[in-house]
């Protein structure tokens, strides 16, 4: 007999992917279903003993099979929570992370203390790559008083980060365009006070080992960093520093084991002052701000 409660359904789905390694199995039964009844996670917790009808229950094992092919959640779904934000994903964007939260949070901080933010010239903030657009929505719907443009290679993704941007009411505050890292820019007229990567960090060879949601579902364009995982991260390093403004700053989410060679990099850049890094919630130093020299 199938199970009828969603008490039930959740218990036996849990099990069910548990079995077959999936990965995070209870939060995928959830986040699925709610998905499949179209409500909220914490809404299946005040309806546990809810029958599911014969519809509900069809629409919930064919996202159930999807998931065991290990396509992530988030792609299942088309939403995915980030900061204080909800976005929507595609398999033309690399899924927001906790971790990179972290770039938000520094940069956030970061933008609270630029000097610019108490004359009339607003801070101009700019993000490369920026996929789904998390990051520099985030920091829009944060920092009132900066200008924030941001670019992607890939014109599918900057489709995903307009619409996020409708979505949060934040349209008007980015200006996208599609440029390859700093191909569409000119130092001489384009200088800002902070620019923002999440660059690809993967070591190429690594990449096979990854989970299968990430290895087989994510655009490997966004994870592919070279031989080392530093092809991208050395060139935005030496290039960035045309296009920052005296003491601007550039904030780079690397991968954990990865800081030493990152400061090494730093340090042979001519218009670099200084690096620091910041921890995510792991404990990995997880962000480098660059600063260029006033």
């Amino acid at each position: 007999m199938s199970p009828r409660t969603i008490l039930e359904v959740l218990k036996i789905t849990t099990g069910f992917f548990v079995s077959h390694g999936v990965e995070n199995p209870r939060m995928s039964a959830e986040l699925l279903l709610a998905h499949a009844l179209g409500t909220e996670r914490l809404g299946l917790y005040l309806r546990f003993d809810q029958p599911l009808s014969a519809e509900e229950l069809e629409r919930y094992r064919e996202l159930v099979r999807r998931r065991l092919r290990h396509e992530p959640v988030a792609y299942i779904t088309s939403v995915k929570a980030f900061w204080d934000l909800t976005v929507a994903v595609t398999p033309a964007v690399l899924i927001p992370r906790p971790d990179t939260e972290t770039l938000v949070e520094t940069a956030l901080a970061e933008i609270a203390a630029l000097p610019h933010c108490s004359t009339a010239a607003p801070p101009l903030i700019f993000e490369a790559a920026t996929g789904s657009g998390a990051v520099i929505l985030s920091l829009a719907g944060n920092a009132p008083g900066c200008r924030f443009l941001a670019s992607d290679v890939s014109p599918a993704a900057l489709r995903v980060a307009a619409e996020n941007a409708r979505r949060n009411g934040l349209a008007e505050r980015v200006c996208f365009f599609v440029a390859d890292w700093f191909s569409s820019l000119r130092p001489a007229s384009a200088r800002f006070d902070m620019i923002l990567v999440n660059p690809p960090y993967v070591a190429r060879g690594e990449i096979a080992g990854l989970a299968p949601e990430v290895r087989d579902y994510e655009p490997r364009v966004a994870l592919d960093g070279g031989v080392d995982g530093l092809d991208h991260i050395r060139s935005i390093i030496f290039a960035a520093g045309r296009f920052l403004s005296p003491g601007g700053l550039l904030l780079l989410e690397i991968g954990w084991d990865q800081p030493d060679r990152v400061r090494t990099l730093a340090e042979t850049a001519d218009w670099c002052q200084d690096i620091v890094f910041f921890k995510d919630m792991a404990g990995h130093q997880r962000v480098a701000r660059l600063r260029k020299r006033p």
